[in-house]
């Protein structure tokens, strides 16, 4: 049986461990950064900075943590309202196939809803043609006039030097 259920400061070691599995999967396997006191600090502390869900599969005998998805709010000024921003989304790749991934999405937009929001958002990498499937056969539909930006290391220190 699938459980998915909020995330606890407990789970911080497996969602870093997720996270790393993620990274390999996305082809960056030296990009993780993130340690168990900063997903502590900015999920569980004063001024939470993302919330994350895992799922829980059962057996008669067992109950394994086999993925999760983290994410934060975003806001539409166009559409005056907030929305969810999906951040990671991770199956453990023996559970992949059962409908964990939808079922975590699902209730993501199960939260969006009743909270009002009008989106539900994310990023795929191009080449993730498994992931773009699922995601298309739920209605997702790819924004392809709006392109990423991002300013960070050196670029991002040296236009802040000239505030």
């Amino acid at each position: 049986m699938l459980n998915i259920r909020p995330a606890t400061p407990a789970d911080v070691p497996q969602i870093l461990t997720f996270i790393r599995e993620l990274a390999l999967y996305e082809r960056e396997p030296d990009a993780v950064f993130a340690t168990e006191a900063d997903l502590l600090r900015d999920g569980f502390g004063p001024i939470p900075r993302f919330t994350c869900v895992m799922a829980d599969l059962s057996s008669e005998t067992a109950t394994e943590t086999v993925g999760f998805a983290l994410y934060f709010t975003s806001y539409s000024t166009w559409l005056g309202h907030h929305g969810i921003r999906l951040e990671d989304l991770y199956v453990t790749p023996i559970h992949r196939g059962k409908g964990i991934g939808k079922a975590l999405l699902a209730h993501l937009a199960r939260i969006a809803v009743d909270q009002g929001c009008p989106r539900l958002e994310w990023d795929v990498l191009t080449w993730n043609t498994p992931a773009i499937r699922v995601y298309e056969a739920i209605g997702a539909t790819t924004q392809t006039e709006w392109r990423i930006m991002r300013l960070s290391g050196e670029a991002l220190t040296n236009l802040a030097a000239t505030a």
